[in-house]
């Protein structure tokens, strides 16, 4: 057996074709239930504060959520490079469905909020290992396009929890367990789907598994041509060998690595700040403004049909445009329209002006977000890059943890304004990421994920 079974060659010569479609919607139903936790906690917060009465709780129980997610990001990324991308993609989902039943399950706040922060430990990882798992799939040219497009499929998931929380919320007593526990069966339901996916030839390879990755690469390939229906694929294109090298924190801060991750991390903590932040507090911040719990969900679910529509939209320039150009377009326009939102909420511009700032600045996330989660994956080597792009990541929660904190401590002190502060600071938050992008980010447009390793004079 060859030192190497050029299985970034064999990849790059792959057609489209429902098999891989079909690998692509699997790996999209962890993101799915991902962003239906992370985009349904705004109305269970609100709910919860109604039930219960208990409002400071409430006001951290997104902090309990996106603290999971932190650890959980770290953690379930840094094992992927370990144990492989498959089987920690399945871990994760197992332990989110796990912490959702916790919480349906509790009869205490104390219980509650333990397995809504279990579930956060399962959905920290799963954006960073489904794009490194799609990436490591897809062919250069197309390389953006099926990441952004694998997120798209799992961003719906934000849209759904939003309507769930619309329609379940307001129509039982404990209407925000009800939201959860469609989680936890959903979550259980996917790990049984995802039980059907390959392990990542590519991780395979750069973990010197030359024998199991030519096995799983052959039978891709005679997948791919049965479900073409194609007898043949063309010769491959000889390709760099991934490099093969222990992984190690330090590495990531060493060489052209440094900037690399100095870029992805700023970015990935701003912009998650910002994010989650702002994504977290607009029902309560609609509810400070005087509209009822039914209202602030409503206007909050027309606000998150912006999530599939804007990664979409990323879909059509993903690959045309260098992402850290698009990066600190779309991240300046972001901080522009969150003010918007801001303004027409503080100056009473009325419901039409809220929902249609309130989606275009959710649909401005859901189209930076996405070169984000692309960019910061493809800038690691195979042998790091569940890693990399994990803590990375982790960075996002960590923003998504401060910032219903800072939310939290901004009501005690403010009770009637400070719902106001922290969509502000949101806003400053994203221009930030638009300098990040513009100075410090790297070029990666039409590099394969080899060249990317060994070094490109493409990436000024």
């Amino acid at each position: 057996m060859p030192k190497s079974s050029n299985i970034a060659g064999r990849l790059e010569r792959l057609p489209s074709s429902p098999y891989f479609y079909t690998l692509i919607v699997l790996i999209a139903m962890g993101t799915f239930w991902d962003s239906y936790m992370l985009f349904s906690i705004g109305g269970i917060a609100t709910h919860f504060f109604a039930v219960t009465g208990t409002k400071y709780f409430a006001a951290y129980l997104p902090a309990l959520l996106f603290g999971g997610t932190f650890i959980g990001a770290i953690l379930m990324g840094t094992l992927g490079d370990h144990i492989g991308r498959r089987n920690a993609f399945t871990l994760d989902v197992a332990i989110l469905a796990i912490g959702a039943t916790i919480a349906v399950a509790s009869s205490s706040l104390i219980i509650f909020g333990i397995g809504l922060f279990i579930a956060g430990l399962g959905t920290g990882a799963e954006i960073p290992l489904s794009s490194t798992y799609s990436q490591e799939f897809a062919p250069t040219a197309r390389r953006g396009y099926i990441n952004v497009l694998e997120l798209a499929i799992g961003f719906t998931g934000g849209t759904v929890g939003g309507f769930a929380d619309l329609f379940l919320v307001p129509a039982f007593p404990f209407g925000y367990k009800l939201v959860l526990l469609i989680a936890a069966i959903g979550g259980f339901l996917t790990l049984l789907m995802r039980l059907k996916v390959p392990e990542s030839p590519r991780w395979l390879e750069s973990k010197g598994r030359t024998v199991r990755a030519d096995q799983i690469m052959s039978l891709i390939e005679k997948k791919t041509m049965l479900s073409k229906g194609i007898r043949k694929l063309p010769l491959p294109k000889k390709m760099p060998e991934p490099l093969r090298r222990k992984w190690s924190l330090s590495s990531l801060f060493k060489g052209k690595y440094r900037r690399r991750t100095a870029s992805a991390w700023a970015i990935e903590f701003f912009q998650g700040f910002g994010f989650y932040g702002f994504a977290a507090f607009v029902p309560i911040f609609l509810h400070g403004l005087g509209y009822s719990i039914v209202s602030s969900l409503l206007y909050t679910a027309l606000i998150q049909i912006s999530y599939p529509v804007g990664t979409i939209l990323t879909t059509t320039f993903v690959d045309r445009i260098p992402r850290k150009t698009g990066m600190g377009v779309l991240y300046f326009i972001n901080m522009l329209v969150g003010i918007g939102f801001l303004l027409s909420g503080v100056y009473h511009g009325g419901a039409i002006l809220i929902v249609l700032f309130g989606f275009l600045t959710e649909l401005l996330i859901f189209m930076d977000g996405p070169l984000l989660h692309t960019y910061e994956a493809e800038i690691y080597p195979a042998y790091a890059r569940g890693s990399g792009s994990s803590m990375s990541f982790s960075l996002s929660r960590l923003g998504g943890f401060v910032a219903p904190l800072l939310g939290g401590f901004l009501l005690v002190l403010y009770p009637t304004t400070g719902y106001i502060s922290i969509i502000a600071w949101a806003a400053v938050a994203w221009i930030i990421c638009s300098i990040i992008a513009f100075t410090l980010a790297v070029n990666t447009k039409n590099l394969s994920l080899e060249e990317l390793e060994v070094g490109s004079s493409k990436q000024g």
